[in-house]
């Protein structure tokens, strides 16, 4: 083995000490504050994982196999990971958080009459559910900015929710203010989307069987209703809505509700528009699909 070689074995067999070393300080710091978290909450509930680890390129922290036994609760709720990508741990209210919960199990036993239609769609065990949020808040500019609010399901479908606010105080000591001024918080923009994961077919299925029929047959007949419904509507958001909703039916994978209004308007002002159509209107509310 040559000089050069052994040179380049030695730096790869350094950096990866390092890399290890700090890899190892990270987690462990980590671990310190979430263990630090935990027992704040502990009045709440008792929390208990298995490993955190943090991944040096991205520096996101991975809190995997969780169970949390909530106060005078009998069971506990699993969860396989959670994820936080970014976070203001400075700030009683963070003015920053990315974050996901990653496989939040539910068992449909334990969801009394629910279960069954739950089960007529075919989740007969358990259904995963996962969380995401991530916001930023500007304390200078008071706008709050939640980019996404997500909840989905294994196999069934996942909804995103998005808005922006301005002139709203998150402030610890004066957030409870927020029940007298929340009409004066400004609407910038907002969307909801949903993204479909075999719960929209599993509908459509259990229709068709409702109806004796096959599932081609069943979307065939609600599509010419819809068809029918679209040529006598004079209305154009409705005659738009009901076009986004057939090609939803046609090819369910996902439809959006986006409201834009041309300027941002007060919550107190949308508040006092009375009829639905104005409200459309003020708000630029449109649906695609």
């Amino acid at each position: 083995m040559s000089k050069k070689q052994i040179i380049s074995i030695g730096i790869v067999v350094v950096l990866i000490a390092i890399y290890s070393g700090i890899k190892i300080y990270a987690s462990n710091s980590a671990e310190k504050k979430i263990n630090e978290a935990i027992a704040k909450a502990a009045v709440f509930a008792d929390i208990d994982y298995k490993k955190v680890s943090v991944d040096l390129i991205g520096m996101d922290v991975r809190i995997s196999d969780i169970l949390v036994c909530p106060a005078n609760a009998e069971k506990k709720i699993k969860i396989d990971e959670i994820i936080i990508y970014d976070i203001d741990d400075k700030s009683d209210i963070p003015a920053f958080l990315s974050m996901s919960f990653r496989g939040i199990e539910l068992n449909i036993k334990d969801l009394g009459n629910n279960a069954n239609d739950l089960k007529a769609l075919g989740y007969n065990d358990k259904l995963m559910i996962n969380l995401n949020a991530d916001y930023t808040y500007d304390n200078e500019k008071k706008e709050l900015d939640i980019k996404k609010i997500g909840i989905g399901a294994d196999d069934a479908g996942e909804i995103n929710i998005s808005f922006r606010l301005g002139n709203i105080n998150l402030k610890p000591k004066e957030i409870i203010s927020l029940i007298f001024t929340f009409p004066q918080v400004i609407f910038n923009e907002a969307k909801i989307k949903y993204n479909d994961d075999s719960l929209a077919k599993r509908l459509l299925n259990l229709g068709a069987q409702k109806n004796q029929t096959n599932l081609e047959n069943f979307k065939k007949s609600l599509v010419q209703k819809i068809e029918k419904e679209i040529k006598m509507e004079k209305d154009v958001f409705i005659k738009n809505a009901l076009v986004e909703i057939k090609k939803f039916l046609e090819d369910p994978e996902k439809i959006s509700i986006s409201a834009s209004p041309s300027k941002p308007h007060p919550i107190g002002r949308i508040m006092r528009v009375n009829d639905p159509k104005d409200i459309i209107k003020l708000l630029n509310i449109q649906i695609k699909s």
